[in-house]
């Protein structure tokens, strides 16, 4: 338990002296709870002495009110310190969390690990929020209230100070193996809230294809099968502290019989009064209380101390340094100077070189897994590379701020995302501080404002999770009005117009047009008719570039890319020869 409050304390940071406010306005709380029976016994000892006067009624009663409006005092004092600074901790965590996840690889997010950062953010991070803190005040003030009432003890009745001395001990050996079952066994519990967190997001992620393929049924049973499994590994968690919570009740109620049989053998024999033998039996329930909310919080500690171990592997995640500072970058080209890579043990990209000229454009070819989408996800640094170097305006891209890296670059994905917000915010996101206007002509540029002004809210409709309430075209053009409005340096493009209809295509072919004007461009391109004006276009093939040069220059080769352009070509021949019988066979019917 110590070790959990030294780690609260080093996150608490500067809210460590709040914390510490809370733990001393906890004990002196706690030792007022105790003012209202002594004062019992004053007044049981003037009574039995035959002298309890008007005074005395006003002292008791004095007394009694002030300790119980003290105790509301430090009560509030307790709360404002704690709750406070948790949630000020948390929010101060969330927000570093935030800006640390921004910078972690993408492979970070390829790697089943969504669910793991979904739990640490929604449950970890709020189970310690709104327990753990209280939790400590619990924890302090209890051992601080067994110390203090140990010595008293020790003073007043050595052989009460023993039993409860013994008693502790007892109870401390239970506690251990508490803590023992609590360390097994919480780390299970998490990993099937992780494994449950997961496959409720594949669930909604998935939703589309599960009812495209009747799988309903199938993955809501598969779904169910991990929230019964998260239950029953929750119900043995709780089960396993059956047995040893039973164990340190009865030491406590053994340890306050022993108490009271003192208690009775000292009035008997003379050695307490009346008064202080009802005053002491009345306290010896007070004694072991300390005791039992230790070993009622010991659980909860031990998922505190889980929760903390799990956030803190995510905090501790390594990210991309970025150690690089603002520098006055003269020009857009691009350069790969023998640039190699690799997911985990498969190589992506083995010893690339190349140079993209500013205000051109390069075109990436290559079958799936060729290397292209690796070559601009290293552009932006998603990923960093293990040899060579990437250069901008001849500056390597590491010696950069990510900041500065990022805001020079616009990516256009073939597959948009969308933010659940307003078409307007969505665009914004482009440029934060951009005016109304600046994105209405973003939007006209886009060639997406006719659409978005035929809508009934306008550019303030709501598009849904992922832009759910959008055609794939529509969003499309939207996410390339935000790369107009950011008005980057340099474009990395995966082709837009791949799976697009023929009336979208057209109007995003037009879009892209207006965001490429006089812009350094690295275009993944799914289309060879769409690149045949590149500048130069790199045929990959198993992470190396196999050919380059322009167009023409390749045809001639006689190599990859003409095998690549003649099977584009009898592809086309083969869909035009099957629509020209369909249309035939409609024509005789």
């Amino acid at each position: 338990m110590f070790q959990v409050l030294k780690r609260m304390s080093r996150l608490a940071g500067e809210h460590r002296k709040n914390l510490t406010m809370a733990y001393i306005a906890s004990f002196f709380e706690a030792v007022l709870e105790k003012i209202p029976v002594f004062m019992i016994l004053y007044a049981f000892m003037r009574i039995a002495a035959g002298n309890l006067r008007t005074v005395d009624f006003w002292i008791v009663l004095s007394v009694v009110i002030g300790s119980l409006l003290a105790s509301i005092l430090l009560r509030y004092i307790r709360e404002r310190n704690q709750s406070g600074s948790g949630y000020m901790i948390f929010a101060r965590e969330r927000l570093s969390l935030g800006e640390k996840i921004k910078r972690f690889p993408m492979s970070y997010f390829t790697e089943g690990n969504i669910g793991n950062l979904t739990a640490v953010i929604t449950s970890d991070i709020k189970f310690i929020e709104e327990m753990g803190i209280t939790q400590l005040t619990t924890i302090t003030t209890s051992f601080i209230t067994l110390f203090v009432t140990l010595i008293m003890l020790t003073f007043f009745n050595p052989y009460i100070a023993l039993v409860m001395f013994c008693g502790c001990l007892l109870v401390a050996v239970v506690f251990h193996e508490i803590q023992k079952i609590a360390k097994r066994h919480s780390a299970f519990v998490q990993e099937q809230q992780q494994k449950t967190t997961s496959a409720v997001i594949e669930y909604i992620k998935g939703m589309q294809v599960i009812k495209a393929f009747h799988l309903v049924g199938d993955q809501q049973k598969r779904t169910n099968s991990r929230y019964r499994a998260l239950s029953d590994a929750q119900f043995a968690f709780e089960k396993k502290f059956v047995v040893p919570a039973v164990v340190s009740d009865s030491i406590i109620a053994l340890s306050i019989g022993a108490v009271i049989g003192i208690l009775a053998l000292s009035f008997q024999s003379g050695g307490l009064t009346l008064p202080v033998f009802l005053m002491l039996l009345i306290f010896s329930f007070e004694i072991f209380r300390p005791l039992s909310s230790l070993v009622n919080v010991s659980a909860e500690v031990r998922l505190m101390e889980a929760c903390l171990d799990r956030y803190e592997r995510v905090k501790n995640e390594k990210t991309i340094a970025d150690t690089g500072t603002n520098r006055e970058i003269k020009n857009f080209d691009i350069a790969f100077r023998e640039v190699s890579f690799s997911y985990k043990d498969t190589p992506a990209l083995q010893n690339i070189s190349f140079h993209a000229q500013e205000k051109a454009m390069t075109a990436l070819v290559g079958k799936s897994g060729s290397g292209k989408t690796t070559i601009c996800n290293l552009i932006s640094r998603f990923w960093d590379c293990q040899n060579g170097q990437i250069l901008i305006g001849g500056i390597d891209i590491r010696e950069l701020s990510f900041e500065q890296l990022i805001s020079n670059i616009s990516v256009v994905f073939q597959k948009v995302y969308l933010f659940n917000d307003t078409i307007y915010n969505n665009i914004a996101f482009g440029k934060i501080n951009a005016s109304r206007e600046e994105i209405m002509e973003a939007a006209r540029k886009a060639r997406c404002y006719d659409f978005i002004m035929a809508l009934p809210d306008g550019f303030d409709t709501m598009v849904g999770e992922g832009g759910a309430t959008l055609s794939g075209g529509e969003k499309q053009r939207i996410s390339i009005a935000r790369a107009i409005l950011k008005d980057a340096p340099i474009i990395l493009l995966d082709e837009a117009t791949a799976s697009v209809d023929p009336d979208n295509e057209h109007f995003i072919q037009q879009a892209i047009n207006e965001l490429v004007a006089e812009k350094t461009l690295i275009v993944i391109a799914h289309k060879l008719t769409t690149i045949r004006n590149a500048s130069q276009i790199l045929v990959l093939d198993n992470g190396k570039i196999a050919e380059s040069g322009t167009h023409d220059e390749l045809l001639g080769k006689n190599g990859l890319y003409k095998k690549m352009w003649e099977k584009r070509a009898q592809a086309a021949l083969g869909k035009w020869t099957v629509a020209m019988k369909q249309t035939a066979k409609e024509g005789t019917v």
